[in-house]
């Protein structure tokens, strides 16, 4: 898998947005979900990127009753699949030849992190084989590219309870609004930021 800081010579290539939480995204209804798909892909798309994972910014995770609500809700939106990551199943969702959306609601980077390094055991891979190419193939997926920008909706003091290996090479751009308030203008306003600055690591409010 190639890391952001080579994909920055060929563009942008996979955002990561952080918001909200896992009730939030239960209680918005379906035509919303597909607006905020929507304006996810459009965000991403004028700079060409190929994939978005939205992941929560923080929260508690799901009931059991609760996530087959969720399954139930997302899978009955058009353009929507799922893939079987080794730490659980994701969402997928695309329009045409647009970005694919990857849709995880769970709030706990480390816990997923920690899923993942248990299921590549039980498959019986040699721990000394177990490099970073490994791992973020895994956790990534599907995405086959490192993030090169981690857009976080929230606080710039607070770092999101939902990521751990995403923030490894990423640039982090902080836009401090709800989960309600998101739209294209500000994933394209994140991305603007990210051009504008010359490559280095930190964070930057927008």
């Amino acid at each position: 898998m190639t890391n952001a800081v080579d994909s920055q010579q060929n563009g942008l290539d996979h955002v990561v947005v952080s918001a909200g939480t896992p009730a939030e995204w239960l209680e918005m209804p379906q035509d919303d979900w597909m607006s905020r798909l929507k304006a996810l892909a459009k965000g991403a798309g004028v700079e060409g990127a190929h994939w978005v994972t939205l992941l929560p910014h923080h929260g508690a995770e799901f009931t059991d009753s609760e996530y087959e609500r969720y399954v139930a809700m997302m899978s009955a939106l058009p353009h929507m699949a799922t893939v079987d990551a080794l730490h659980g199943v994701r969402f997928v969702w695309q329009m045409g030849n647009g970005p694919r959306i990857i849709v995880d609601p769970r709030p706990d980077g480390h816990q997923r992190f920690a899923a993942t390094v248990e299921a590549l055991r039980l498959q019986g891979i040699n721990p000394d084989a177990v490099d970073e190419v490994v791992l973020s193939d895994a956790i990534l997926f599907p995405a086959v590219q490192e993030p090169d920008l981690v857009v976080v909706m929230g606080p710039a003091n607070q770092i999101p309870e939902s990521m751990v290996w995403e923030l490894a090479y990423s640039e982090l751009v902080f836009i401090d609004l709800s989960w309600w308030e998101f739209d294209a203008s500000h994933l394209e306003l994140a991305i603007d930021d990210f051009n504008r600055r010359h490559r280095r690591f930190g964070g930057l409010d927008s």
